[in-house]
């Protein structure tokens, strides 16, 4: 892969749109871009990442909220005062895919409505003007990523002062595994090797436990079964109580029928009917209060009911007549010959030479005339005097005795027949009570009916019993159950863990076999390139001779000495046979053993005992490289580094931030003449005035196909590009 262009707005301090030609050829590979610190330079391959992989290079799954916040934070401040707030980073590179070279542009943008954050990203090809499709897109990127995944893309950005940790420190032999890993592609294996054994952690064998599961398995079994057989007797019981307090009951039957045909009285049936007797001589005793009180206060009315029906009509006719009295003087009181004259005059009517006088007292008699009642005479003497509340008191009770004779006639007649059924009950009852069993007949009947039911209750306890027995037995057999499900799971899982265990050993096993066979010849390489490189800029004789990585990539440095077997002795003596190999290096122990043809340290030493003192031993030594300089220690890193990028043959732009981190003025030539032309056909150089300063930007000028400074503008708060470095030549 190699990228072409970059371009950036709105992103972090770039504001305006800014873009960096990255196209290199086989003579100029270098693109070098200058600034002084905090100008903008990490941005660049931050904005290289990000267009190319999204949230997955901030290590997000997907478009969450962790990466819309990070993604806010990267929008520079400036573009949020325009009306439209866009932000876009976008690359042009150029893949090989087979024989055929094709150029992607990839755009990734940012925009907000309603204050919310929207990305979109689109890919074009061979600069067609229609972006590739949903499928094509989600293809790409798939393809993407298998070829250049996001750890391999970190990888090939170098940052000089965060590495020395990375190669020399703690764990440095499992970052250079994995980084080697991921650069041929075999992370695959060796990560299917990882889940695997942490699969099996705290796992093992467990021999001795299966046979303890089985018999633990096979005893609740066998109480199950016991339980069972309980449950089954215990029902038989049941059944056999059950027949027996039938029997029992129709016996008690048949001898209480028998009783009550010769005229015996259960007690139950007596409480009945001394029950029933009170209850009738209650009805008996309502339907005299009843009658008693009909017939003091409405059996004498109904008696005379003609007579009421007179009474009412006379007290009629004496309000209609009293009526007519008060009606007759109240017009004769009345001054009607005064208004008549008003009358006439408002009508029109002529009255002169008229008697009003006599007109009026014609008028009052005509009156009284008209309203006078069909029963008044001129001799009427009223017989009760009554007023009017009073005469609608008495009227109104004589229509609701009238009016209701019947209805209280029938009443009286339902009570008597209810009394007399009541009546005929109180006998008929009185009667079985007093006509039932002699006392020794009723004394030995009871004492049958007591035996019996004293039988039938002993018998329905006992069953009683039996089925709580049961109700027990079931609940215990439940907890038996699940205690067979629980003891049956763990011997059965414990069977497949065995023989999970044992596949998962042996694919571990294989995968690490396959590891090793893969990468073997790859260190090899490694080996061969990196003693190539180093050589070539560390520029000292005899500094080391030879460089040995193991299959756990554990790296280690020799150099070759002359040691006389005194020497040897001593330093077997003094360092130990079990710290001989961490001290003095696996090379060392290997070159002895074979030198001396001994099979072990302790042979060795009986035979350098055995040995001329002036004997002298070739003996592959171990450097310290935690004894080596500061500047020494970066140009490991970087000789490590450029043998592990071309033994894994990926080609793809190689970013170095810092590039001369603690090396001294000599060693920067090497570099740049051996180092930057060599590793990668496309190299970005991110450097201040100090690191590629005049010297070394001389030496580098004519294999850079574009250079750049970028200043951050503290004003107006944003980074400007110009094209050229800090210096001219």
């Amino acid at each position: 892969m190699l990228l072409k262009n970059l371009r950036l707005k709105n992103f972090k301090s770039y504001e305006d749109e800014v873009e960096f030609n990255f196209s290199t050829d086989e003579n100029k590979n270098i693109i070098l871009i200058g600034g002084k610190n905090g100008a903008g330079k990490s941005s660049i391959f931050e904005s290289i990442k990000l267009c190319i992989y999204g949230p997955l290079a901030y290590k997000y799954q997907g478009f969450n909220a962790f990466y819309i916040n990070k993604i806010k934070s990267n929008i520079n401040n400036n573009a949020f005062k325009n009306d439209i707030v866009t932000s876009y980073v976008s690359i042009d590179m150029e893949l090989e895919e087979g024989s055929d070279k094709n150029l992607y542009t990839l755009t990734r943008t940012w925009t907000f409505e309603d204050t919310k954050l929207n990305e979109s990203f689109v890919v074009y090809k061979n600069n067609s003007k229609t972006p590739l499709n949903e499928d094509e897109l989600f293809n790409f990127e798939n393809y993407l990523k298998s070829i250049l995944s996001p750890k391999i893309f970190d990888f090939f950005f170098f940052d000089g002062e965060q590495l020395s940790e990375f190669f020399i420190g703690k764990n440095s032999n499992m970052h250079l595994k994995e980084s080697f890993l991921s650069l041929c592609n075999y992370d695959t294996f060796e990560v299917l090797k990882n889940r695997i054994i942490n699969s099996n952690k705290g796992k093992s064998k467990h021999t001795d436990l299966i046979d303890e599961y089985k018999d633990n398995y096979l005893s609740w079994e066998m109480k199950l079964q016991t339980l069972k057989e309980e449950e089954s007797i215990n029902i038989s019981r049941i059944k056999i109580l059950e027949d027996k307090i039938s029997f029992l009951n129709a016996e008690r039957k048949t001898l209480e029928e028998e009783f009550k045909k010769q005229g015996g009285l259960l007690s139950e049936d007596r409480k009945k009917l001394t029950n029933r007797l009170s209850e009738c001589e209650n009805i008996r005793g309502e339907v005299n209060a009843k009658v008693k009180n009909f017939a003091n206060n409405t059996l004498p009315f109904m008696i005379l009911k003609d007579n009421l029906l007179e009474i009412d009509t006379q007290i009629k006719k004496e309000i209609k007549n009293e009526s007519y009295i008060t009606t007759s003087k109240t017009l004769e009181s009345s001054s009607l010959g005064e208004i008549l004259p008003k009358i006439f005059d408002q009508y029109h009517i002529d009255s002169k030479g008229k008697d009003m006088d006599e007109i009026s007292k014609n008028i009052i008699d005509s009156l009284k005339e008209e309203l006078k009642p069909d029963t008044y005479a001129e001799d009427y003497r009223p017989l009760h005097q009554l007023s009017h509340d009073n005469f609608n008191t008495v009227s109104s009770r004589i229509n609701e005795l009238t009016a209701n004779y019947e209805e209280h006639k029938k009443d009286i007649e339902n009570s008597y027949a209810k009394y007399k059924q009541a009546d005929i009950e109180v006998k008929e009852i009185n009667n079985k009570l007093n006509t039932s069993l002699s006392n020794e007949e009723l004394n030995l009947f009871l004492d049958k009916i007591t035996k019996l039911n004293n039988s039938i209750s002993e018998k329905e306890q006992l069953k009683i019993l039996k089925e709580m027995t049961i109700s027990s037995l079931k609940e215990e057999m439940n907890v038996v159950a699940n205690q067979i499900e629980k003891s049956k799971s763990l011997y059965h899982n414990l069977l497949k863990e065995n023989n999970v265990h044992d596949v998962s050993m042996e694919m571990i096993e294989l995968l690490a076999k396959i590891i090793v066979t893969l990468t073997s010849e790859k260190i090899k390489e490694i080996q061969t390139y990196f003693m190539s490189i180093f050589s070539k800029i560390i520029r000292k004789d005899k500094f080391i001779d030879y460089i040995h990585i193991d299959n756990d990539f554990n790296v280690a440095l020799y150099i070759d000495r002359e040691y006389s077997s005194t020497d040897v002795l001593n330093l077997l003596s003094n360092i130990g046979s079990n710290e001989i190999n961490k001290k003095l290096g696996n090379l060392f122990t290997k070159d002895l053993l074979k030198s001396l043809d001994a099979t072990d340290i302790k042979e060795a030493k009986e035979k350098l005992n055995n040995m001329d003192n002036t004997t002298s031993i070739s003996l592959r030594t171990k450097v310290d490289v935690g004894g080596f300089s500061n500047g020494e220690k970066q140009i490991y890193i970087l000789c490590i580094y450029w043998s592990l990028v071309k033994a894994s043959g990926i080609n793809i732009p190689f970013i170095i931030d810092t590039p001369y981190a603690r090396i001294d003025e000599s060693h920067r030539n090497s570099i740049t003449t051996d180092y930057f032309s060599t590793i990668s056909n496309q190299v970005v150089i991110l450097s201040t005035n100090t690191e590629i300063d005049e010297p070394a930007y001389r030496q580098l000028k004519d294999i850079i196909s574009h250079e750049y400074l970028i200043e951050y503008d503290d004003i107006n708060r944003k980074t400007n590009k110009t094209n050229g470095y800090f210096f001219e030549v």
